[in-house]
C-alpha cells in the first residue's frame, strides 16, 4: 500500500568531511586535465526532490538546501544558492572552502567568465 513521505528536517548533512571530499575532487580534476567540476542539487531528470541516493551537492557541501549549485576548480569553490538560502548555506558551509554566491547577483556562467 502507498505510504506518504513527507519533508523532514533531519541535518543529514556531511559537512565535516567536507575539505577531504574536496581535495578528492580536486585531485580528479586535476589528474584528468579539466578546468572543473559542476554539481548541480539535482538528479539525471532535474527533479526538485531528489533520492537520498543523487543528493550529491549534500554530500560533498553539506548544503542541504533543495537548490543550489557548487562549482569547483583547482583553486577555488563555490556555492551559487538563491535568496531563500543564503542563511542556510551560510551556517551549513565551511566558509574555508567554499564561497557563498548568490545566484541571480553572481551567475554561474559570470562567475566561471
Amino acid at each position: 500500500m502507498f505510504q506518504a513521505q513527507f519533508q523532514t528536517f533531519d541535518d543529514a548533512s556531511s559537512g565535516a568531511q567536507a575539505p577531504a571530499r574536496i581535495a578528492a575532487v580536486r585531485a580528479e580534476i586535476k589528474a584528468r586535465g579539466l578546468s572543473g567540476f559542476i554539481l548541480p542539487r539535482a538528479d539525471a531528470h532535474q527533479n526538485e526532490y531528489v533520492p537520498p541516493s543523487e543528493e550529491r551537492l549534500a554530500w560533498l557541501t553539506g548544503f542541504t538546501g533543495s537548490a543550489g549549485t557548487a562549482i569547483i576548480t583547482a583553486d577555488r569553490a563555490v556555492l551559487f544558492v538563491d535568496g531563500r538560502y543564503t542563511l542556510q548555506a551560510r551556517d551549513q558551509i565551511d566558509a574555508s572552502l567554499f564561497t557563498i554566491a548568490h545566484l541571480v547577483e553572481t551567475p554561474p556562467a559570470q562567475w566561471i567568465g
